[in-house]
């Protein structure tokens, strides 16, 4: 394991070893945070490497480039494209909705084509590019995108590009090709099988099988593909407990269906909700991370199969923070959702995600004959092979994630304990309450695998925000979005993602704006510690005590006049909103 070495990443490139297909940013500083947040120009410009799901980037955002040049696009317009003819609807729905605020679309706006490379049909939605932020919802968010390396492989193909016209309102479009699986989508599936099937809590029934997992490009694809699907059996709201990754989030309450949200995790709102449903309440589907992020609550998912097995609603388990090498949750799990960009990759240059389908729940007899129908592979064989090969060492880099994870929490728990220190609370369930609910779920140690523990994840809390400000200004970790990688990451992900987006509800129920999440990698535990060590002296030395006025509280709900006041007038805005943090 290496050393926790001085930071030396440029300004807006990726973890290093920096690729073509790399998924992270370093974006250091607090005020950075804020100006990425806000679409500063200026930061935008200096970006060398990006989450790609945000909106299409290097190799994808090329591509995106010739398609438009080929159809010939008007000046000011632009385009994104899909896979599938089936996203041209829902994206249509929302960007023609009053969710979008100033960046909501007209149907006239948009218009749609349908183009083919090399044999690989491409839905095209053509907009203009002052409402980028309002066309891409099911890019950025719904992350139904195409990857760089797809992109990669069609650019040197261009010459074979055919038109193949233009559709209204998305109707009459050729069927798509999609595109074709490979060796390593079963070797994938395969893979995920058996990892569910070790050092089970209990010994299941039935095994989950190699086709019972569904792979998607994306987590969040994963998460949408089966929401479409599930609506059709059950259409009812979605019971969302605890916090949830904020593009799941900005997907559900947009959903017609409804979504009814849980924030605290706790047995009051187990209580409410058992009310709901037993005044005659509709719930599709539950879903919750477990642990959830960045908060690391997790629900009581005992109690919430009895009330499933009462009223029949699904299960939906999200385990990537902890991920299926710590958690078993298949005796209480209709379905499984990872996303596999995360710790099963831990390489941060691929991106996928996977639905899997319990066998043994009741609901599968419902769900399984509707996936194998609707289900058509969108996972290019390039990031099948290279997520295959990452995930070769998915054991043994846990252990080190999980162990680094709880160095560093146990550490900040002893200044958390310490009056001097401003640092009021450790997001862990080593640390929390909301361990009782996990640990149940914990699987068996094994030599390969001795001490299952909670994943990658952990916040931390002060006293104020301009104490907040201090300490990560003075981290030096890698500092952006993307968690499990093999290298340790940081972000004010609070504010960088809610800030624009309700963040006084999201307060309300434990996500404060004065935390940082840390995402831990594989250098060394001792080396870490000392980075956080050096970063709590640093705030002691500075004195951020609890200060009158010029809380950064106020500039997280301010939003936008807020960050002009830090930055002095200097930041030159735009449209952008890279994190989506305001549904846009």
């Amino acid at each position: 394991m290496a050393a926790a070495a001085a930071i030396d990443t440029p300004f807006g490139h990726s973890l290093p070893p920096e690729g073509p297909h790399t998924i992270t940013v370093h974006a250091p500083g607090w005020t950075t945070a804020i100006r990425f947040r806000d679409g500063d120009l200026t930061i935008i410009n200096q970006l060398k490497s990006i989450y790609p799901r945000f909106f299409p980037f290097g190799r994808a955002a090329q591509l995106t480039v010739e398609i438009s040049k080929r159809i010939g696009v008007k000046e000011g317009h632009s385009v994104v494209a899909f896979l599938s003819p089936d996203v041209l609807a829902s994206n249509r729905e929302h960007a023609v909705s009053e969710w979008r605020k100033d960046k909501r679309l007209k149907d006239e706006d948009m218009k749609y084509h349908v183009v083919e490379i090399a044999g690989l049909r491409l839905y095209v939605v053509e907009f203009p590019m002052s409402k980028m932020m309002g066309a891409i919802f099911m890019w950025q968010h719904a992350g139904l995108t195409f990857s760089t390396r797809l992109a990669e492989q069609l650019l040197p193909q261009a010459d074979t590009f055919a038109y193949l016209g233009e559709f209204q309102n998305e109707q009459g479009v050729p069927t798509p090709t999609y595109l074709p699986e490979v060796e390593s989508h079963e070797l994938l599936r395969k893979r995920i099988s058996g990892l569910l099937m070790r050092a089970c809590v209990e010994d299941p029934k039935q095994p989950v099988q190699p086709n019972d997992v569904y792979l998607y490009q994306t987590g969040m694809a994963a998460i949408v593909r089966f929401h479409e699907t599930a609506i059709k059996v059950r259409p009812f709201p979605v019971v969302v407990f605890g916090a949830v990754f904020h593009s799941t989030w900005h997907y559900f309450e947009e959903e017609p269906t409804g979504m009814k949200h849980y924030g605290h995790c706790d047995d009051n709102d187990l209580n409410e909700f058992e009310k709901y449903l037993d005044e005659g309440g509709k719930c599709s589907y539950v879903f919750t991370e477990f642990p959830s992020n960045p908060i690391l609550v997790s629900v009581d998912l005992v109690r919430l199969r009895k009330l499933a097995q009462k009223h029949g609603f699904y299960i939906v388990v999200d385990e990537t923070v902890a991920s299926f090498c710590n958690v078993d949750v298949l005796p209480v799990a209709d379905v499984i959702i990872t996303s596999l960009t995360k710790s099963f990759s831990g390489y941060a240059d691929v991106m996928a995600g996977s639905i899997v389908l319990n066998p043994n729940a009741t609901s599968y007899k419902d769900l399984k004959p509707r996936f194998t129908e609707a289900f058509h592979n969108e996972l290019f064989a390039g990031d099948a092979d290279h997520l295959f090969k990452n995930s070769d060492d998915y054991l043994p880099r846990s252990i080190i994630l999980n162990r680094n994870a709880a160095a560093m929490a146990a550490y900040f728990q002893t200044q958390a304990d310490d009056a001097k220190v401003p640092l009021t609370k450790v997001l862990y369930p080593g640390h929390a309450s909301a361990a009782t609910n996990l640990q149940p779920f914990l699987r068996k140690s094994t030599p390969d695998f001795p001490e299952p523990g909670y994943g990658c994840l952990f916040s931390v809390e002060f006293e104020t925000a301009e104490q907040t400000k201090t300490f990560y200004d003075s981290l030096a970790f890698h500092q952006g979005p993307h968690l499990g990688a093999h290298m340790t990451l940081t972000m004010p992900y609070n504010t960088m993602v809610l800030g624009r987006s309700d963040p006084v509800y999201h307060a309300s129920y434990g996500l404060s704006p004065n935390q940082i999440r840390f995402s831990a990698g594989l250098e060394d535990q001792d080396s870490l510690v000392a980075v956080c060590q050096r970063a709590i002296t640093t705030l002691l030395e500075a004195g951020a005590q609890v200060k009158e006025g010029g809380d950064l509280a106020s500039e997280m709900i301010a939003g936008q006049a807020g960050v002009e006041a830090m930055a002095a007038g200097e930041e030159v805005k735009t449209g952008l909103d890279l994190m989506g943090g305001s549904g846009v």
